[in-house]
């Protein structure tokens, strides 16, 4: 059988090998409240209470700690834009008269498109202006030169 030092000891180590396996930051709470469960057996506490310790340290770290480190992590961390904010900003050539949709090949994809502005024309310079849904939303380019081609 197993000491209740030992117990804690082996909770707080799985705790904390389950968390940097994971890269969550949501076991290490566990690996705190299993720490101070050992200090409470330390002091000579009995099992329920070192159990409501545990739980309640591993509660409090996690709801305290937690949302902050997420926080932190999410502000270090840049964004990585799916591939249609990649187009954003892209200029392209269309090959049909648009009004309000049209499916266009961009890199290979097919891509619907909704017109944002006046009517396009075919071989009119367009620019992807932003998203909506699954929908790229182009506007017509009022420069005349030719950036990219669709293909």
């Amino acid at each position: 059988m197993m000491t209740p030092l030992l117990l804690w000891v082996v909770i707080s180590v799985a705790a904390l090998v389950v968390d940097i396996a994971t890269s969550a930051f949501l076991f290490l709470w566990f690996t705190v409240g299993g720490i101070a469960a050992i200090i409470a057996l330390i002091f000579g506490a009995g099992t329920a209470v070192q159990i409501i310790v545990f739980v309640a340290v591993s509660a409090v770290s996690m709801g305290i700690g937690y949302p902050f480190v997420r926080r932190t992590l999410k502000g270090s961390v840049a964004k990585t834009p799916t591939m249609e904010e990649s187009y954003i900003g892209r200029e392209i050539t269309i090959d049909e008269d648009i009004i309000e949709t049209a499916k266009v090949k961009i890199d290979g994809i097919y891509w619907t498109i909704k017109n944002s502005g006046e009517p396009i024309k075919k071989e009119d310079i367009v620019k992807i202006t932003g998203i909506d849904g699954n929908k790229l939303v182009v506007a017509k380019n009022k420069n005349e030169e030719v950036r990219e081609e669709i293909k």
